[in-house]
């Protein structure tokens, strides 16, 4: 999965993000100190079917991505005005990511699979990963 486009796409959808960034170790990330509002985009997995054919190799390829995104929370303790912020965010990104199609040569539309808390962590902020699933097609 080509991670730059999806980068890039969620650069120009999200022009109030400080950084966003690829990053594939959650644990370091989430312990650095990141400028805020950001979003890493990471790859999640990716299932192949099995082959259908004996003289040509052809899968259809799923895979899955998330969009982590981060706000601050320090403008109130019970963080509404954090959720709020969130929001918007998460509204932006879906709306320009599903149904984008990066490779209509060889791919279907992207959909959203599901969106949870990832952590509020001590340095007041907060982490939402949004995930989202892309059908490709492999042949050999």
């Amino acid at each position: 999965m080509d991670l730059d486009a999806v980068v890039t796409r969620v650069q120009a959808s999200l022009g109030g993000l400080k950084a966003v960034g690829v990053s594939v170790d959650m644990e370091a990330a989430i312990g650095g100190a990141v400028p805020l509002p950001c979003a890493f985009v990471l790859p999640l997995n990716e299932v192949s079917t099995d082959q259908d054919r004996l003289s040509r190799v052809q899968q259809r390829v799923t895979q899955g991505f998330g969009v982590i995104l981060v706000v601050s929370n320090k403008r109130d303790a019970k963080g509404a005005a954090a959720l709020s912020d969130l929001k918007a965010l998460r509204t932006a990104l879906k709306n320009n990511l599903v149904g984008w199609v990066p490779d209509a040569t060889n791919g279907e539309p992207v959909h959203h699979r599901s969106g949870r808390l990832l952590n509020l962590d001590g340095n007041a902020r907060l982490w939402w990963i949004d995930e989202f699933e892309l059908v490709t097609y492999w042949s050999q």
